[in-house]
């Protein structure tokens, strides 16, 4: 498998979020990031993960709908 690093920003509660299913899975985070991008759209917990923007998971849909996902 050939890797491509990437550099991303997420608000501090997503990012603690990950660190500790990173610590409690006893995974790599990008593992766990690689887990979450592999999923069908639908499956992933987009909803709930930014309490101020409740559009989000309609807004994720339309980008990976542009990506071809």
């Amino acid at each position: 498998m050939v890797s491509v690093r990437r550099t991303i920003s997420l608000p501090p509660a997503i990012a603690a979020r990950l660190d500790r299913a990173s610590r409690r899975r006893d995974k790599s985070l990008s593992a766990i990031v690689a887990e979450l991008v592999e999923r069908e759209p639908e499956t992933v917990p987009y909803a709930g993960l930014i309490d101020d923007d409740p559009e989000l998971s309609k807004k994720v849909q339309e980008v990976l709908k542009r990506l071809g996902r």
